[in-house]
């Protein structure tokens, strides 16, 4: 990856170098990636495809922006008709200091938490909150989460990454509504192993091993038995006293009185959530960023899913993996987040989670760990179960050790 930058703004080059080495400390990798010159008035992202970036903080009078793949307005208020490419930065509108853009056809702003009122950015500001949106997108974060990432610097120090609630942004959709409404509380260490699984005879069959939490999802919504699959499902979880989630299917979960749902982002616009709520079922929610993450928790739901940590080829993801930096930058953002009377929402982490890698994902602070093939694809279900339950408990009790010692 290369950032090349206009030379009529060299200085920038600071101002982006500075948000490369705090993305190193947090763990990034940014070896590969290098600081060049542009010849135009573009930020260009060189790849394996070029991406221009136009701002008029770079504008020259005598010329005139050709077509970019993303252009930024700092101060300026947007055209009636936003859109994905343009982005209008530092607003001021009814004393609020808003950034504007539309994310998947929906009019998006980003505003301050607590604050009512607040003046514009400054030039220096303005400078520095372009030169994170840069290097998140030469970090590969997709544009809402870079938008948020760099809303969040501007509230703490400039050698500080954000990770506390109370810096980030609160994300306002008028056409997605947030729902005045809270699902059940979990404890979260009652979550655990968390095995998705796509039949009913998985779902005994683990609940004899000692399972307590679990998802049963079926992909094809047209299975001759789904309803059949479903209810004894919830019925073994309630025989076994679990925590049976049920994928998608929401009205099924009502209809038989689940424990709880699991629900995606797409579904969630779709879903009765007054009637899942009034109906005590916890809900899950699934996350794949810092955007989705912080639009989430706005419906206050029983926990969060933060995937896909690895590749995997179980299920087609809309993102790309995560990985570990990101996973431990999502948990803190978590833990600092407000659940009902206390702080911090219980997570569970998901995506080519196995053997090899279950520790390194605890390692990370999650509360949950959720697992497809590593159990369903197993030799021996019964050791395989063990093994995982073993190595996720022990980096649990490490990790409490730890914290009781800094304590």
């Amino acid at each position: 990856m290369k950032i090349l930058i206009p030379s009529h703004c060299l200085e920038f080059t600071g101002e982006v170098q500075q948000v490369l080495l705090l993305a190193q400390m947090q763990g990034f990798y940014i070896s590969d990636i290098e600081l060049g010159v542009s010849p135009t008035q573009f930020i260009e992202l060189v790849d394996r495809q070029t991406s221009r970036i136009f701002s008029n903080l770079f504008n020259l009078d005598n010329e005139e922006p050709q077509k970019s793949f993303l252009d930024l307005s700092y101060g300026v208020e947007p055209n009636a008709s936003i859109s994905s490419s343009s982005v209008s930065i530092g607003v001021i509108q009814s004393g609020r200091l808003v950034d504007c853009w539309q994310h998947l056809g929906v009019d998006t702003h980003l505003v301050d938490q607590y604050a009512s009122s607040k003046t514009a950015y400054s030039d220096v500001e303005s400078w520095r909150h372009f030169a994170w949106v840069v290097s998140c997108l030469a970090l590969d974060f997709p544009l809402e989460d870079a938008l948020v990432l760099s809303r969040a610097a501007m509230n703490v120090s400039r050698e500080t990454w954000p990770t506390q609630f109370e810096n980030f942004p609160t994300i306002e959709q008028q056409s997605v509504p947030v729902q005045s409404i809270q699902f059940a509380r979990l404890n979260k260490q009652s979550l655990g192993l968390y095995p998705v699984v796509d039949s009913v005879e998985w779902v005994e069959r683990l609940l004899n091993l000692g399972i307590t939490t679990l998802q049963i999802r079926i992909k094809d919504p047209t299975q001759n038995d789904l309803e059949k699959q479903i209810a004894k499902a919830i019925e073994l979880g309630k025989q076994f006293k679990a925590q049976v989630f049920i994928n998608d299917y929401w009205q099924l979960a009502l209809k038989h009185k689940a424990f709880g749902v699991h629900l995606g982002q797409e579904d969630v616009l779709e879903a009765d959530l007054d009637e899942i709520a009034d109906s005590g079922l916890a809900l899950g929610l699934s996350t794949h960023g810092y955007f989705e993450l912080l639009r989430i928790h706005q419906l206050s739901p029983s926990y969060i899913a933060l995937g896909h940590i690895f590749p995997t080829t179980t299920k087609q993801m809309p993102s790309k993996p995560q990985g570990l930096v990101r996973l431990g930058l999502y948990q803190k953002l978590l833990d600092s987040m407000p659940y009902g009377d206390a702080i911090g929402v219980p997570s569970v982490a998901i995506g080519g989670i196995d053997l090899s890698n279950i520790e390194q994902v605890a390692k990370q602070g999650v509360n949950s760990i959720a697992v497809v093939r590593a159990i369903t694809q197993a030799t021996n279900v019964t050791k395989a179960v063990s093994e995982l339950t073993t190595k996720l408990n022990q980096s649990s009790l490490n990790k409490k050790e730890a914290f009781d010692v800094i304590g």
